[in-house]
């Protein structure tokens, strides 16, 4: 009777300790899947700006060379683009309410994204 208490024992300390490891698993596994926000420049040179469905998308590079492709921004900015283009600016950025959609077409749904609303040209 005593050698099935101690199996009893066994079976549920190892039960525990599987539990613990597939927590700990998962656990790293989610933290893997919440990355923190690319960082974004705040100062950079604009090289190229283009209209999508959703937003403007502008393409940056910082004074380290380092790129910034397909950053959001405002159709305000798009629509100024000659002024912008191939200058060193600084950047200023807003939550703002984009359509959440597959095209420009309105569906109902937005999300909250980070843009770049307003740029400054530095000499």
């Amino acid at each position: 009777m005593q050698e099935k208490v101690s199996f009893q024992g066994i079976s549920l300390s190892i039960s525990i300790f599987a539990a613990s490891a597939i927590s700990l698993f998962a656990c790293a596994s989610v933290v893997q899947a919440q990355k923190k926000p690319d960082p974004k420049p705040t100062i950079a040179t604009v090289k190229s700006m283009v209209n999508g469905d959703l937003m403007c998308y502008v393409n940056l590079v910082d004074a380290k060379g380092r790129s910034y492709n397909s950053v959001g921004a405002s159709f305000e900015l798009c629509a100024n683009e000659k002024t912008f283009l191939n200058k060193k600016v600084r950047l200023s950025y807003s939550k703002v309410s984009v359509n959440d959609c597959q095209s420009a077409e309105p569906c109902g749904k937005s999300r909250l994204e980070t843009l770049i609303t307003k740029m400054q040209i530095i000499r």
